[in-house]
């Protein structure tokens, strides 16, 4: 990064064995190992003492309060989510520290987040705030009264080399993944009377308790169980359709699903929710329909299962749309473009007040 000091906090393990699993190809490339590559310090959960296993407001406490020893140090600093982001603001406010500061914002708008903001007004510790959804950069702006000098809106990534189309036979087969805001009531309802198997990964290792809907009972025709990334791979390869069910949210709830599928060549149906707005094209590179519809659900998945013609077209939409967008290169060098452009100090006046749309 052309001699910049720039520290990263890491909410995830990065120690040897982890990063043993990335060389074998046991798990995707993440962001944070690529920056590494490019002369960012990684404050990683395993470098903590005691080291992190799980993300709590406490432990991402003490996490900021490792960064604070840094701050100084460096001439830029990278929360990766808000969770670490708010309580390093903060603590920088507090002891009058003026590092440029970059937060990488999922979902600001909860009720228990926008104090923060509009109370405590920790955003003045932060230089710029990247989020991934565009109902999220505007809700931003609308409910917590962020200047839009300090929104950037940067597309979301998957490791396209790690997730990629492959030979082989495809099944009468639907896969799902995650749990963050996923409505599988419906899926299960939209399924139970179709000719075919379902399996949804519904593990997450950082939000084990995230809000979701399921059923009490699964139909016969549906598993659910924990997939490793491998295993969730081979799963997507002989799926006949992906299918993301969401209930109504206002940021990018299932958007690593949706990249990991598009980036292997599937065809999607993806719950048309208010936040997720911004990676699927409606009859280009998947199908969305509305949330909490069964009966859209159960007619977008036959469809695509009676039409393979069809579904290869959106496949390979799907994946021509990631290489152009959403690739793990591009979104690493647009943050260290971010980073660099806090560093090197505030726009002129005649550009400020413009949230910035970041293009890859």
């Amino acid at each position: 990064m052309s001699g910049l000091r720039s520290l990263m906090l890491v909410s995830a393990p990065a120690d040897e064995p982890f990063r043993r699993q990335v060389r074998e190809g046991q798990r995707p490339f993440p962001e944070y190992l690529r920056l590494e590559e490019e002369g960012v310090e990684l404050l990683d959960w395993s470098r903590l003492e005691p080291p992190l296993n799980k993300r709590t407001w406490i432990g991402s406490t003490r996490h900021a309060r490792a960064a604070m020893r840094k701050i100084e140090d460096v001439d830029v600093a990278f929360s990766d989510g808000e969770q670490v982001g708010v309580p390093l603001a903060l603590s920088m406010m507090a002891r009058g520290i003026k590092t440029p500061h970059l937060v990488l914002g999922h979902r600001l708008t909860t009720r228990h987040k926008r104090l923060f903001f509009t109370a405590l007004k920790c955003h003045r510790a932060m230089s710029r705030i990247v989020v991934h959804s565009t109902h999220q950069l505007y809700g931003i702006q609308e409910h917590l009264g962020i200047p839009a000098d300090k929104l950037a809106l940067l597309p979301y990534y998957a490791d396209g080399t790690f997730w990629r189309p492959r030979r082989g036979s495809v099944e009468r087969l639907v896969v799902s993944a995650g749990r963050e805001q996923r409505d599988y009531l419906t899926l299960g309802r939209a399924c139970a009377d179709l000719d075919v198997m379902v399996y949804i990964a519904d593990g997450s290792v950082h939000s084990p308790h995230a809000k979701h809907n399921q059923p009490s009972r699964w139909p016969v025709n549906v598993q659910a169980g924990f997939a490793s990334h491998v295993q969730l791979r081979d799963l997507y390869a002989r799926a006949a359709v992906v299918a993301v069910p969401l209930l109504e949210n206002d940021f990018q709830a299932g958007v690593t699903t949706i990249l990991e599928a598009m980036a292997m060549g599937k065809p999607i149906v993806v719950s048309a929710t208010s936040g997720q707005g911004d990676v699927i094209e409606d009859g280009v590179t998947g199908m969305t329909v509305p949330p909490g519809d069964p009966s859209r659900l159960r007619e977008a998945i036959r469809f695509l299962l009676d039409n393979p013609a069809e579904r290869r077209r959106l496949g390979r939409n799907a994946r021509d749309a990631f290489e152009s967008r959403f690739t793990l290169d591009m979104y690493a060098a647009a943050l260290l473009h971010q980073m660099q452009l806090i560093a090197a100090g505030p726009p002129p006046e005649s550009a400020r007040h413009r949230p910035r749309q970041v293009t890859t």
